[in-house]
């Protein structure tokens, strides 16, 4: 998705969900933990599918002004990256894996949809940590990770979609789609079978995990 296509997105959401909401109360203010399982693939790096499993956690702030509308500012340790898998039925026994580890600070708009069912949509900056890579110049994963040799840049932005269900005021369930807006590699200009991406490379999420709520605190408008 291009930038401008999720910003137009991200508008039509925030102004959908704007006047749909209920009369303003005093601000409310809501600290939690987060965490759970983060399935990820790299899109341009030859190798298709979320076969890379990572964790996730972190914590979150919820601010709220209406009942049904509020925003969500977190702070998150991910593990993503991607795994290539053997094909036997082709002949292809070759597996390698990139795990680029971040610090997501996602920042959210949620709506309570339906009772218990909360959706969102935002943007997530994020900071990587490190990039490590296993078998890509040997074609087989040994477990010994060691620092990419991709030009894996510094900072990601990515769009956000959020689908959650809440456990009343304590915590949610929750499911997230993310995926690079700008490449977080550039694309090489010569494709050489060693190295193994082909177009500029976009990290893709899929994250599923629990919010917990702990604290709350309330200031007149």
């Amino acid at each position: 998705m291009k930038p401008i296509t999720c910003l137009v997105v991200w508008l039509g959401f925030m102004g959908m969900a704007w006047s749909q909401s209920e009369p303003s109360l005093p601000w409310t203010f809501k600290g939690g933990l987060m965490g759970g399982v983060t399935t990820s693939q790299i899109r341009g790096d030859r190798a298709d599918g979320f076969n890379k499993f990572g964790l996730h956690g972190g914590a979150l702030l919820e601010m709220r002004r209406y009942a049904n509308l509020g925003f969500q500012l977190g702070i998150v340790y991910n593990e993503k990256g991607s795994r290539k898998v053997q094909y036997p039925k082709i002949g292809d026994f070759t597996t390698w894996r990139y795990k680029f580890s971040y610090f997501d600070i996602p920042i959210t708009a949620i709506y309570d949809w339906r009772d218990g069912i909360t959706v969102g949509a935002g943007l997530q900056p994020s900071v990587l940590i490190n990039a490590l890579e296993d078998g890509i110049t040997t074609g087989s994963v040994t477990g010994d990770w060691n620092p990419t040799a991709l030009p894996i840049r510094k900072y990601e932005l990515a769009w956000v979609l959020w689908v959650g269900m809440r456990r009343g005021e304590s915590g949610e369930w929750f499911m997230r789609h993310t995926q690079s807006l700008l490449s977080i590699a550039p694309r090489p200009e010569i494709v050489n079978p060693v190295i193994r991406r082909d177009d500029r490379m976009l990290n893709v999420t899929l994250q599923a995990g629990y919010a917990w709520f702990f604290s709350r605190a309330t200031a007149d408008s």
